[in-house]
């Protein structure tokens, strides 16, 4: 068992292009961004969105890492094409899952563009900006900061469990999920005792004491953060638009995958070959 995935939440420190545009303008980026996609529900409209996010991935040095997700993330997303395509009641099926997959590898890729960009830091300050109260930016940077710390510590109690003989990795499902049980009690005590270590460490330096709070830096919105906000405002109102109107898309953007393609009748094809072939 693996929790390298959860790498993937870990921010780090570079000098990018991306690095320097404001969270804010980033937030509201994804929010439009998740939007639309969620709602397009053709290929090439989709596989639009996943060139541009070809690019913003290089600009944010963030390649190697979404390809190392992917390959996580490839198990999973076959499993709910093949599955989406064989058992939808729908008009063309394969279409569906092919967006299906395309869709969960734009918001994976959007989502962790995020997170190696922006710090915990900056979503507390982009939160109080957004008027937030300060108890629940700390709150949420602080969840996001100990995400990684956590999967590491997870990743040494499972370590420490095989040593002492417990079988994680093998049997059926149902005994892999209660060779769990035993990984359940240590995980929860850490990330209790770490959760009662730093409440005494920020009572004990007045956290929260005093309603005006100073900061050591302000979030300030420069000329291409303006322009990031705008593309986002943009997108979302295009987003609106489609859904308000229903406007269907032009033709040669509403494509489908042939019915001589569809997957059901390969699969048809394919094991109609191999019981001929035995038979």
């Amino acid at each position: 068992m693996s929790l390298k995935i959860l790498e993937y939440f870990n921010y780090l420190e570079q000098k990018s292009p991306l690095h320097f545009v404001d969270p804010r303008g980033k937030t509201l980026f994804i929010i439009a961004i998740t939007c639309l996609t969620i709602f397009l529900d053709h290929i090439i409209p989709m596989c639009i969105i996943l060139v541009i996010m070809l690019p913003l991935i290089f600009l944010g040095r963030f390649t190697k890492r979404w390809l190392k997700s992917l390959l996580f993330l490839t198990p999973v997303i076959l499993l709910v094409v093949i599955l989406n395509a064989l058992l939808l009641k729908v008009d063309y099926p394969t279409t569906k899952a092919i967006i299906l997959g395309l869709r969960l590898i734009i918001l994976s890729g959007f989502f962790g563009l995020f997170f190696q960009t922006v710090s915990p830091d900056d979503i507390s300050q982009a939160l109080i900006k957004f008027k937030f109260p300060y108890s629940f930016a700390w709150a949420i940077s602080t969840a996001y900061r100990f995400i990684p710390t956590l999967a590491k510590e997870t990743n040494i109690i499972i370590d420490a469990q095989k040593s002492r003989g417990l079988q994680i990795d093998r049997g059926n499902l149902f005994k892999r999920v209660r060779n769990m049980i035993p990984l359940l009690i240590p995980i929860f005590a850490t990330a209790m005792r770490r959760s009662w270590q730093l409440a005494e460490a920020i009572e004990s330096r007045g956290w929260n004491a005093t309603k005006n709070r100073t900061y050591l830096y302000s979030l300030r919105l420069k000329w291409w953060d303006i322009i990031v906000i705008l593309l986002s405002l943009g997108i979302f109102a295009l987003f609106l638009y489609l859904v308000i109107t229903n406007a269907p898309l032009p033709f040669w953007l509403a494509y489908n995958i042939p019915e001589r393609f569809e997957l059901k009748r390969l699969f048809l094809i394919a094991w109609t070959w191999i019981k001929n072939l035995f038979s």
